[in-house]
């Protein structure tokens, strides 16, 4: 598990600097919207594998990747149409000397559905839109949580657009005012000194079981308001309005809160100094018995350069963690994770003592830079360029396997000073072992095109409504698929021996 830690970190970070993609009047965005809102997009990535071997990866599976990586070319696509909600995104894999395999994403207004011959080249999987293809992990004692995930219908509020916002910000008021109100209650202001300083603090520690008789009455006023539960149905998909945003939701959501067995408190600390300057912004919270965590606090401090977060606690399965992110200019951002993750044995899922999990530290310090760049324009070409960097480097702590690394992005893109103009996206996504070298590049070379044909799920003839079979069918059909797609890898692995 561990050998992956960092590839996640790494992602997440991505993730978080890659959000001005959405920004329409940028080149970024022009890609974006051509890409993926109004036209189509075809683009290919190629690999190289250098190096002999790496104390991140087994001996055979490096041995594997480098024989195979630099044979296989993946072809990626997307096609839609200006003002329509409908599309088809598919990967294709190919080895040389070998078929081509493809997987395939479609969606429509109605349905969303799966096709391709690495899943069945027969047939067509789909399913209501706003179901979760998720639910194909779902084992059968946890198929009777009929309702949608809660967390997922407060995520489509927090991205609900901004005119929808401005609509609820007024039947929101209120209920905010409450909740405020009645934290006050909890609230105790002090003085405090530190470094030969004074700091006044603001404290609150609020018991779980005030925070779950604060939520039923908070609930009991929300279902009886028509106009917020009419303007929520909006934001959310039709599944978790009917769970959820119906008068009948209220007996059942009562049900489950009296059911949770939670102890501790929510406490939360800010910090000021004389002049009322943050200092510190601290929450931890409690959590029911059986939950992902057992506990889990979160802090932001001001720094010189920006602010410094840290996330600490505990798990379930007895890990422990402790991640601080500090921004150390615009660009730049360093930290570190301290893990405390159970050991595992074999014939046992964790070493146990003392009827505790056995814990073994892991940690890391890390430093990410993002440099957006600046658009370019050339009036001799009538072409903006700009170009995006990006680097993680990975320094581990401690008697360790894992070596001093590190993931580098480059991102070239270009286009016409004309709307129609296609965007061309080209670049490479890298990662190097930095002790012994061993490196291994990917490769995109890639342009939007002209929308091209594809297969809206609704239109699909003899499709399969996956959504409508039980859960030990969709269970069988997740082993097919999968056998499938070992089938594949296994093909290519051989072929790729052959040919050396």
């Amino acid at each position: 598990m561990k050998r992956w830690i960092s590839l996640v970190l790494a992602l997440l970070l991505a993730l978080s600097a890659a959000a001005a993609f959405a920004e329409s009047d940028t080149l970024l965005g022009k890609f974006f919207q051509q890409a993926v809102k109004e036209s189509a997009y075809r683009g290919t990535v190629s690999f190289s594998v250098i190096g002999d071997g790496t104390t991140a990866i087994p001996q055979e599976t490096w041995t594997l990747l480098k024989a195979l990586l630099p044979q296989l070319n993946v072809t990626l696509e997307h096609s839609t149409q200006r003002k329509r909600d409908e599309g088809e995104a598919s990967v294709t894999f190919s080895v040389s000397g070998q078929p081509e395999h493809k997987l395939s994403f479609l969606y429509d207004e109605k349905l969303t559905g799966l096709s391709g011959d690495l899943l069945d080249a027969d047939a067509v999987y789909t399913a209501a839109r706003e179901w979760s293809w998720t639910r194909l992990l779902t084992s059968p004692a946890g198929e009777g949580e009929a309702w949608p995930p809660m967390w997922k219908m407060l995520l489509n509020v927090l991205n609900a657009p901004d005119s929808w916002k401005k609509r609820a910000e007024p039947l929101m008021k209120p209920y905010e005012t409450e909740v405020a109100e009645w934290m006050n209650t909890f609230a105790s202001v002090s003085m405090q000194m530190e470094g030969g300083k004074p700091y006044s603090e603001l404290a609150c520690k609020i018991p779980a079981a005030e925070v779950v008789k604060e939520a039923k009455a908070l609930l009991g006023k929300v279902y009886q308001d028509r106009e917020l539960l009419s303007l929520l149905k909006e934001a959310v998909t039709p599944a978790e309005a009917e769970a959820y945003l119906q008068p009948g939701a209220e007996s059942a959501l009562n049900a489950m809160l009296d059911q949770l067995k939670m102890e501790g408190s929510v406490e939360i600390a800010r910090r000021h100094d004389s002049s009322g300057t943050a200092l510190l912004d601290r929450i931890s919270f409690p959590f029911a018995q059986g939950a992902l965590f057992t506990r889990l606090a979160v802090s932001v401090t001001p720094t010189e350069n920006g602010q410094e977060w840290n996330v600490s606690g505990a798990a379930k399965d007895g890990s422990e963690f402790d991640i601080s992110c500090k921004q150390a200019s615009p660009d730049t951002y360093t930290g570190s994770v301290e893990l405390m993750l159970p050991v595992k044995a074999e014939g046992a899922s964790f070493v146990v003592s003392d009827g505790k999990p056995q814990l073994k530290p892991f940690s890391f310090e890390y430093s990410f830079t993002w440099d957006q760049g600046e658009e370019a324009y050339s009036l001799a070409d009538d072409k903006t360029t700009q170009t995006i960097q990006g680097s993680l480097m990975i320094i581990p702590k401690g008697e360790t396997e894992i070596p001093m690394q590190v993931f580098s992005l480059t991102a070239n893109l270009s286009s016409g000073s004309s709307k129609q103009s296609p965007t061309h996206l080209d670049g490479n996504v890298s990662w190097m072992d930095m002790m012994s070298g061993a490196a291994i590049t990917a490769q995109l070379t890639s342009r939007t095109v002209a929308p091209f044909d594809y297969t809206a799920p609704s239109g699909a003839e003899g499709a399969v409504r996956i959504d409508q079979m039980t859960v030990e069918e969709r269970a069988s059909l997740l082993e097919d698929w999968m056998a499938n797609l070992a089938g594949f890898i296994a093909s290519a692995a051989a072929g790729t021996v052959a040919g050396e």
